[in-house]
């Protein structure tokens, strides 16, 4: 009896680990491309570095747009989606404010980058008139 209740245990234990989640952090795959991209580009690279931002910026504003619109539509046909109209409407709200934030995050990084490229090239000519 006692075998059998250990060999239970020990089954309930390797299908419970099996389950278990093995990073502590949740990932967002979007995130993810975008630091495998970024670790794909030479950190001296500061032009390339600011595209890259630049990038990230336009697709951000374009999905910004798609939730503009829905907001839009949220608001106009409040009637069509009952009660979850509201958190719709509030969730659509959030993700817009997070995109604000981020396209301004990431316009100052391009900012930034874009002086280091400038002040890198200076000295590259300050090196070759020398």
């Amino acid at each position: 009896m006692r075998t059998n209740i250990f060999w239970i245990g020990i089954l309930a234990l390797g299908f419970l680990s099996g389950c278990a989640q093995m990073s502590p952090l949740a990932s967002n795959h979007s995130n993810e491309i975008r630091n495998v991209e970024l670790g794909s580009i030479d950190p001296n690279d500061h032009r390339t570095v600011a595209k890259h931002y630049e990038d990230v910026v336009k697709e951000m504003k374009a999905k910004l747009e798609v939730q503009q619109e829905l907001l839009q539509k949220y608001e106009g046909h409040t009637y069509y989606y009952g009660r979850k109209g509201q958190d719709l409407e509030a969730h659509t709200l959030a993700n817009i404010r997070y995109l604000e934030h981020s396209i301004k995050e990431n316009m100052n990084e391009a900012a930034i980058h874009h002086r280091m490229a400038q002040d890198q090239q200076k000295r590259d000519l300050s090196l070759l008139t020398e």
